[in-house]
């Protein structure tokens, strides 16, 4: 029945000589998981065949490094044969599992100033562009720094590439040739040339990085020619009948940067090189965020210029960008907007998705919430030692290593705390064979997630998680007692062997004049709608919430000035701070950074601004300054219970990543 609905999705295609079983591709995603020169670990092999097992019908992996000059930490290098049999594990991996494969090749160009303070022998590389333009257009000398630190807190990978010359650009032209022939020999089905995201190739293609007057600059052709050399050669040295792809940015949303009507002109001429498909994304280093579009984004942000390409071309075309649910791809490629759908971090939180969606399993889809903490290196350092993690998916990267496995020895397990991390350790532990009771006492379950999932932004995509958490709890038969206080009293009675406390965190205050006053509000309490804020507000904290309750607020008509005491967005994952930044000043919010609030007065707040006293009217003082431990019960429990456990936000307020994952591990050592 379901099957019949989703008869584009599922039917078979081909791209070029090969034949995809469905029209679902795996996007190219690094996985941080390589040994330092770039060797392909057991975790990668893995965790593509998991992917593949999952159903997808066509696995584009992570971009490679072609030239041990161009290198970039954490990615797969492919600019030696000796890379070859590392490679071939995963093309066996993914074929065995039913799925094709390719492998993406990239040049960084000018973006290795972002790197080169990362890798090995940073002597060695040639940082190159097509005109000697840095990453923020010109060379900027901040006044009154005085310490190179200063300049670098600002400008870090700021300096100009070397202009290619005539012998770098055949270099590199060659380079990719063979990088694309060892993809062959490794195994895989296709390569693709990566061409978008401000790498080499599209610093070529966009007119803010290329300003060369010889035949690779000037017009929308000439910016081209590179990109089709490359297209060229690399179809030569791997023969007709092997799939070349290419992927370019639709349009990189920056002023003066490469648009849809260039790219429009410049895909026919792809095509005529050689591209057996074109994969259209967006994007340039300075709109990352369209690149990775987070819970700010609608779905599918980006199709329409996979569309708008398509009309030019005979070739397939493959659409990419938050394209979340099954009906809705299967809206895409029946109304002709692509010829294909790519999924990214879809597949990073459920593996499965392709064969829940064959198989009609909508509702048991872990669907992604496109938070992207995947992509939060800062708060979550680990990724660079263990690979990706994923908020919502704990096995990530660990497929072989996070095995469900049953109890030789039941025990009875109270989980106090309905949020993230308690609903995960309840539904694991369950599974395993324990016998669990899940305390919660509010009238939902949630926790600080559930206020989260009413925020304007996340209604779409946040809830997911807690819907999916409750469907485990039902599928496995958890006992859940809501509205229910946990007390030591009620814990003598019940006589666990074990209690794990999830209590989560509350709102935090700030210790300053004016906080009781009568115009000071939670932010929690006006996403729920306990409170109405004045035409007048100031929010107080520059992180995530304040950021989101700013553009809520603007959003509403007011005038919305938020301050902060350190710098703006700070802790924030990047693409998801460009999108909230650009956002609040499009609503006209007023940013105020490094500014100490001093006192909170019934008509509005002082803060200091550039070492001065000033003051901000508002009727309604927004308090979004974080959130403090739930710590009571487990000091209350010490001697009670043989074994008591703390996970999630009771230990230490952080996100839903470090919840769920603590909730998810806990559960599989008990």
């Amino acid at each position: 029945m379901y099957r019949s609905k989703l008869i584009n999705l599922f039917r078979p295609g081909n791209i070029g000589k090969m034949e995809v079983k469905n029209r679902i591709v795996m996007s190219p995603m690094g996985t941080v998981a390589h040994s330092p020169e770039g060797e392909i670990t057991d975790r990668t092999v893995n965790y593509y065949a998991e992917r593949a097992k999952g159903g997808v019908g066509f696995i584009i992996c992570q971009s490679s490094i072609i030239m041990r000059e161009s290198r970039a930490p954490h990615r797969p290098s492919i600019y030696d044969d000796k890379f070859i049999p590392g490679l071939q594990r995963v093309a066996n991996a993914i074929h065995k599992n039913g799925g094709q494969a390719a492998f993406q090749l990239v040049h960084h160009g000018r973006l290795l100033t972002d790197y080169q303070h990362m890798v090995d022998r940073p002597e060695e590389l040639r940082i190159l562009g097509p005109s000697p333009i840095p990453r923020l257009l010109r060379v900027l000398e901040i006044p009154g720094a005085k310490e190179e630190q200063d300049l670098s807190i600002w400008v870090r990978g700021n300096i100009p590439p070397e202009e290619a010359t005539g012998e770098d650009i055949k270099r590199i032209i060659k380079a990719f040739a063979e990088a694309a022939r060892r993809v062959k020999d490794a195994g895989f089905d296709a390569v693709e040339i990566h061409g978008g995201h401000g790498y080499l190739i599209s610093q070529f293609l966009s007119p803010l990085a290329n300003q060369r007057t010889d035949e690779y600059g000037g017009s929308v052709e000439k910016r081209a020619l590179f990109a089709c050399e490359i297209i060229d050669a690399v179809k030569q040295k791997v023969g007709l009948d092997f799939p070349v792809i290419f992927r370019f940015s639709g349009s990189d949303f920056m002023p003066g940067g490469i648009n849809i009507d260039d790219s429009t002109r410049q895909a026919p001429l792809f095509v005529e090189a050689g591209a057996d498909a074109l994969d259209v994304s967006a994007s340039e280093q300075g709109s990352i965020d369209w690149q990775y579009p987070s819970f700010l984004f609608q779905q599918g942000p980006l199709v329409h210029l996979a569309e708008a390409i398509k009309k030019v071309v005979k070739v397939p075309v493959i659409a990419v960008g938050k394209i979340v649910d099954p009906t809705f791809a299967e809206e895409v490629l029946a109304q002709g907007k692509a010829d294909f759908v790519a999924l990214g971090r879809a597949l990073l939180a459920d593996p499965e998705w392709s064969n829940k969606a064959k198989e009609g399993r909508f509702d048991d889809i872990r669907a992604c919430i496109y938070c992207l903490n995947c992509f939060n290196f800062k708060d979550h350092p680990n990724i660079l030692r263990e690979g990706l993690h994923c908020s919502v998916n704990p096995t990530l990267m660990r497929e072989k290593e996070f095995v469900i496995v049953p109890t030789s020895l039941p025990k009875k397990i109270m989980v106090v705390g309905g949020g993230p991390a308690g609903m995960e350790a309840a539904r694991t532990l369950q599974e395993r064979g324990h016998r669990v009771t899940l305390y919660e006492q509010d009238k939902e379950l949630g926790g600080q997630w559930y206020v989260a999932s009413q925020q304007t932004q996340k209604r779409h995509d946040y809830p997911k998680v807690l819907y999916y958490l409750k469907r485990g709890l039902d599928k496995a038969g958890v006992k859940v007692h809501l509205g229910t206080r946990v007390t030591p009293g009620l814990v003598k009675r019940e006589k666990p062997n074990i209690v794990v406390i999830a209590t989560g965190a509350s709102p935090a205050i700030l210790d300053i004049k004016g906080i009781d006053n009568k115009n000071v509000v939670q932010a929690n309490d006006v996403i729920l709608g306990k409170v109405k804020t004045g035409n007048r507000a100031v929010v107080i904290g520059g992180r995530y919430l304040g950021m989101e309750i700013a553009d809520q607020l603007a959003g509403e008509g007011k005038k919305v000035s938020l301050v902060t005491r350190r710098t703006l967005g700070r802790d924030i994952e990047r693409n998801t701070y460009l999108t909230l930044r650009n956002r609040l000043i499009r609503k006209g919010v007023y940013l105020y950074q490094n500014c100490p609030v001093i006192e909170i007065m019934t008509d509005g707040i002082y803060v200091v601004f550039n070492n001065d006293l000033v003051f901000l009217e508002a009727d309604s003082v927004v308090l979004a300054v974080g959130v403090k431990p739930e710590k009571e019960l487990s000091t209350k429990l010490k001697g009670l219970v043989p074994e008591v456990y703390e996970i999630g936000d009771c230990v230490e307020p952080r996100d839903v990543m470090w919840a769920i994952r603590e909730g998810a591990e806990l559960a599989i050592s008990i």
